[in-house]
């Protein structure tokens, strides 16, 4: 079966409508154009196409590949106003990602609105375009950005043999933040918080996106397991001596960060995402104010190695401590509450499970 041939058939009701079809691999950012004789490779990635240097924020192909749905964005290139139409094609149980691009320059009121305000046009696409992908309150990228982004950092790993880190933040108790002091409040924060998530990044190719909520998720590329800890507690350190001023309150918050470094290249997004997520909740089970890091090999260096065990002991101790403060206030109240003289289950239980952890907790701060 010929490919371009099948395509340009299925779309032959809408032949007046499109200039040129590609055919994508959205993921290596590789290209074909359908031409009358068949299929041609091009030799550039697909995005230069827009004389971009770097992959566009807004892929709807890869959009269309992750949702199999069909997606439409504008584009410029010399002159050109271009509309894109990305969308999934079954043919014969295999899918491919087709776009359908069509000059609309070719509109004589839109052709001449673009000559002389080609400037103004330029900016007003790429601010749509990456309008698309940001989180509108941060300014950081949005959670589509995430999936979209993440299988082309994975395979970038993958080609070059580099590590992928990735470092998930949440700021802590951050409901108490809006229920004391508003809404308002606490979005201007998330605004700050967000500044100091991106003065961390000094490589173009790191990024960070809010996941959702007060959660958030910067991606480092070609960063190891050390490098990835230093920065997350960079953030640590900073956000926990910086005041949040709102009218005229100062506020203080902490935050609390997972880690993961991988070098498996064949892991879904889904589990990478899960990994960051299990070391982002030991460290807020743990107390909260830390930072957890781990990665799926042991090639480690010794100095990571030596702090993150040492740190792993005092989180264990803490959570320890933790339980029994918290099993000791809840004897407390029992016995203060119940009336004289009358059984009750639940303080004798309780007492013997505070008498073990006790017993736990010195045998830890022993060894």
């Amino acid at each position: 079966m010929n490919l371009g041939h099948e395509i340009k058939k299925r779309l032959s009701i809408f032949k007046n409508f499109y200039d040129t079809i590609r055919i994508m691999d959205p993921i290596n950012k590789t290209s074909y154009i359908i031409t009358e004789n068949g299929v041609r490779a091009v030799n550039y990635n697909c995005y230069c196409m827009w004389n971009k240097s770097n992959a566009c924020d807004n892929c709807v192909s890869m959009r269309a590949l992750i949702e199999q749905d069909t997606f439409i964005k504008i584009e410029h290139d010399d002159g050109k106003v271009m509309m894109v139409i990305a969308t999934s094609v079954e043919i014969e149980g295999n899918a491919y990602i087709v776009e359908i691009l069509k000059d609309i320059t070719k509109n004589s009121k839109l052709d001449a609105i673009f000559d002389k305000n080609r400037d103004v046009v330029g900016d007003l696409i790429n601010s749509v375009n990456e309008r698309a992908v940001g989180d509108e309150l941060t300014g950081l990228y949005n959670r589509r950005y995430i999936n979209e982004r993440l299988p082309l950092d994975l395979n970038y790993s993958k080609l070059n043999n580099s590590p992928l880190s990735i470092i998930m933040a949440d700021i802590d108790f951050f409901k108490k933040v809006n229920d004391k002091y508003g809404h308002l409040a606490g979005d201007k924060i998330l605004r700050e918080y967000s500044g100091i998530l991106l003065n961390s990044i000094t490589s173009n190719t790191h990024w960070a996106s809010r996941f959702g909520g007060e959660e958030f998720l910067i991606v480092l590329n070609n960063a190891n397991l050390k490098k990835a800890y230093d920065i997350a507690e960079e953030i640590r350190i900073k956000v926990e001596n910086t005041s949040f001023h709102f009218e005229g309150q100062m506020i203080n918050i902490t935050s609390s960060f997972g880690v993961y470094c991988t070098q498996d290249y064949n892991i879904k997004v889904s589990d990478l995402l899960s990994k960051v997520d299990d070391n982002l909740y030991e460290a807020k089970f743990s107390g909260r104010n830390r930072t957890v890091a781990k990665e799926d090999n042991s090639q480690q260096h010794i100095n990571i190695e030596e702090r993150i065990n040492i740190e792993n002991k005092n989180l264990k101790l803490l959570r320890i401590k933790n339980q029994i403060d918290e099993l000791r206030e809840t004897l407390n109240e029992i016995c203060c509450t119940i009336d004289e003289g009358k059984y009750n289950p639940d303080r004798l239980f309780i007492s013997e499970y505070l008498d073990e952890l006790i017993v736990e907790y010195m045998k830890e701060f022993n060894s």
